[in-house]
């Protein structure tokens, strides 16, 4: 039935556009085409001749001969083939780049016959999911045939190939899968002629086949690179020139000025320490922010020039001091909690590795085969990798409340609170925002081919919408209607930072009201997430409407808090205790047994569903209530054992050195990761194909650019932010 519809398409196709250009019924059919050009291929060639001219192009022109295509082709009647002209209405440069291809075809022109190979055809494989066939791109975008003007004979011109995408309703019943499909034609044709031809095609061979295939057309376009003056590409060439320019301006200084001074004279070394506790703890956020080592030159000169305030503002955009910062893998001090960078790192491997399925599946070759993949127990880390992002949750709550603690017990109680939430936001907000005005205005510009878009992904809703990230108040919106989806974590985040002073202050004066509002915050979790789970039908972890189920479930705050609360209440523990806890060896074994048991089973309890044992509801609705809190709980377990000196060799592997550059590097691979994912899956000339090894080749390579890209991104919108933060506040 498959070569059966491609036979039947294909013809139709060239036999509508041959019946809009000519009425003429002594034309002689494209199966004869193709029958005498075999003949006239292969006569009065000996064997071994036939067998060294088989090579690319006469495989082609044999293919092209099957008798099955013959078979199907012969069916059309030249009356319907003359019917056409009255029927179709199209440009008149198509119509005589169209005239061209048939004669090209007529005479078995190797331009034309690649035009023809170009277009989609139907693949093996469509049971499994494979709805994309783009035909070959490249090949298309590469003919190029000159001509000389048959009236004038005196100017030549070229018939060049253009790729169209045609989007179709999907014909086998999938509702939710467009069919798509590359249509090679004259680069004279535009989208209009390449609906006209081909709805005429699909309405004839409904007719054709007694009403029995049904092909309806959705859209056509054409992709196609133009660089437009709009204002988000104004604003990010300008922003992003001078950020380029003083990244420039900064490192050269930096490498050719400033260090070269103080290699060449001598002077005294002084050691400018900052708070250790607070640096070593919250890497993540005070890592960019220490001078190091410096030397104090004795010189008036070098003095003006070491003081500056030119100096200080050229060093937040040199590459050469923060990337010397970032990629620092020396030992913290003691009251480090190394651990909590290989949390970090593992956390965000796990989205990487969770996205790498979700942002590749449309378009894989053999999509179906993910369904059976679904009932493998090791499969469930994959598909529950939604507890990576409690674990960042987990840790947000922590070091704030760590960091908080110590910050309002050296000051007798005392914090500027207007301070506490300008660092936060500037912390995170322009690296933020930078990278949606970058990926909003450049990102059709990366990249070419079959699958690639017109504009990014999100670019309507980021045109519309970024002022809701400015505001971090996009996860009370519709997910269709988020600009960079994936940036609703921080939104929570932003928001659970702005209820923590709530809880922290609390906590530090009457622990007991502290406990208080993080249990009623939990139960308010626990009772939200169960009430959504039953109005939602929803399966562990699932729901059948996956938009219903993300916009009023997944992203929301009231469903996400017990992580960061229960993150809060674990640094409050490490604050109080001062890390130094003594626990018997009972508690200690104990405390890990719970603490795995409770990781795995929120991971891997969900086998059996994929396995066809559906859950009562009451089993979903207290799964689905308590899988965040439970999973939470064995993590804070985990961080605070290895905190306090009880890791073993879970905390060495936490620990090591390896995690630190990437754990600074943590925040920035978040935001690119999706990026790079889309680059390259839409650069893609065909589908993928699904399996283990090519999944695992793929997902170490998205993590292995993301953090390359990442590097960067920090180095561009990151580091230099924070450093003029530093300059401006004079924060130490």
């Amino acid at each position: 039935m498959a070569l059966q519809i491609n036979v039947l398409l294909i013809s139709f196709l060239l036999s509508v556009c041959w019946g809009a250009l000519q009425d003429q019924r002594n034309v002689p059919q494209y199966h004869e085409l193709i029958r005498q050009g075999q003949v006239k291929l292969t006569q009065g060639e000996s064997e071994p001749d036939f067998i060294h001219r088989f090579n690319g192009t006469t495989i082609l022109q044999k293919i092209l001969t099957l008798d099955s295509m013959y078979d199907q082709a012969v069916l059309l009647e030249k009356e319907f083939l003359t019917d056409l002209g009255s029927r179709i209405k199209m440009s008149g440069g198509c119509g005589v780049g169209l005239q061209l291809l048939l004669d090209g075809l007529k005479e078995r022109s190797l331009w034309s016959l690649k035009m023809l190979d170009a277009i989609g055809k139907v693949p093996s494989g469509i049971f499994d999911g494979d709805f994309i066939w783009p035909g070959q791109y490249d090949e298309c975008n590469a003919i190029s045939q000159a001509f000389t003007d048959r009236i004038t004979y005196n100017e030549t011109f070229l018939v060049r190939g253009k790729y169209f995408v045609a989007g179709l309703w999907n014909p086998l019943g999938y509702n939710t899968t467009d069919l798509r499909m590359g249509v090679c034609l004259p680069d004279a044709c535009n989208a209009a002629d390449v609906k006209q031809v081909m709805g005429l095609a699909f309405l004839e061979l409904y007719q054709y086949t007694n009403k029995t295939i049904k092909l309806s057309l959705k859209y056509v376009y054409h992709q196609e690179t133009k660089y437009k003056s709009t204002p988000e590409f104004i604003a990010a060439s300008v922003i992003c020139s001078i950020i380029g320019f003083l990244l420039l301006l900064g490192t050269l200084y930096d490498m050719f000025i400033n260090q070269d001074v103080d290699s060449s004279e001598i002077g005294d070394v002084r050691i400018n320490k900052q708070d250790s506790d607070a640096q070593s703890v919250n890497s993540d956020t005070t890592h960019l922010m220490s001078d190091g080592t410096r030397v104090s030159v004795l010189s008036f000169r070098n003095k003006i020039l070491h003081n500056s305030k030119l100096r200080k503002f050229l060093l937040t955009f040199s590459i050469s001091t923060n990337g010397s910062k970032v990629l620092n893998t020396d030992a913290l001090p003691p009251t480090a909690v190394p651990a909590l960078n290989g949390v970090r790192v593992l956390s965000m491997g796990w989205v990487i590795l969770g996205h790498t399925y979700f942002f590749t599946l449309g378009s894989a070759k053999n999509a179906a085969v993910a369904l059976n993949w679904l009932q493998r127990w090791t499969f469930q880390i994959i598909i529950n990798g939604i507890y990576s992002v409690d674990s960042f949750f987990l840790l947000s709550g922590l070091l704030v409340s760590y960091l908080t603690l110590k910050e309002l017990q050296k000051r007798d109680g005392k914090l500027n609170w207007l301070l506490f939430y300008f660092h936060r936001f500037w912390r995170l907000t322009p690296a933020m925002m930078l990278v949606i005005l970058v990926y909003t205005a450049y990102f059709q510009y990366w990249g070419s081919g079959p699958l690639w878009p017109l504009t990014s992904p999100d670019y309507q809703n980021c045109k519309d919408y970024w002022w809701r990230n400015l505001l971090y108040i996009q996860n009370f919106f519709s997910v269709s209607k988020e600009c960079m989806g994936w940036g609703w974590y921080l939104a929570n985040d932003m928001q659970f930072f702005v209820l923590s002073p709530f809880i922290i202050y609390p906590l530090y004066r009457k622990p007991l009201i502290g406990y208080i509002l993080i249990l009623a915050l939990m139960v308010m979790q626990l009772v939200y997430r169960g009430i959504m789970s039953v109005q939602l039908d929803m399966t562990l972890n699932g729901a059948p409407d996956q938009e219903e189920f993300f916009d009023k479930m997944y992203q929301r705050p009231y469903a996400r808090i017990a992580p960061y609360v229960i993150g809060v209440l674990t640094g409050y523990f490490m604050w109080k205790s001062e890390r130094r806890v003594k626990l018997p060896k009972v508690i200690v074994v104990l405390g890990w047994i719970i603490a795995l048991v409770c990781v795995s089973s929120v991971v891997f309890g969900t086998t059996e569903q994929y396995r066809g044992h559906k859950s009562s509801t009451a089993v979903t609705a207290l799964y689905n209530s308590l899988s965040k809190t439970t999973w939470s709980l064995g993590l804070a377990w985990i961080i605070f054992a290895c905190s306090i000196g009880y890791g073993g060799f879970i905390n060495t592997f936490l620990s090591a050195r390896l995690w630190s550059p990437l754990s600074r590097l943590t925040y920035c691979a978040y935001l690119v990761h999706p990026v790079i994912m889309f680059v390259y899956t839409y650069s893609h000339r065909y589908t993928m194909y699904y399996s283990d090894i090519n999944i695992v080749f793929l997902f170490l390579g998205f993590w292995m650019a993301t953090y390359g890209v990442a590097f960067f991104v920090s180095m561009a919108f990151e580091a230099p932010m924070i450093g003029l933060e530093r300059l401006l506040l004079r924060k130490n």
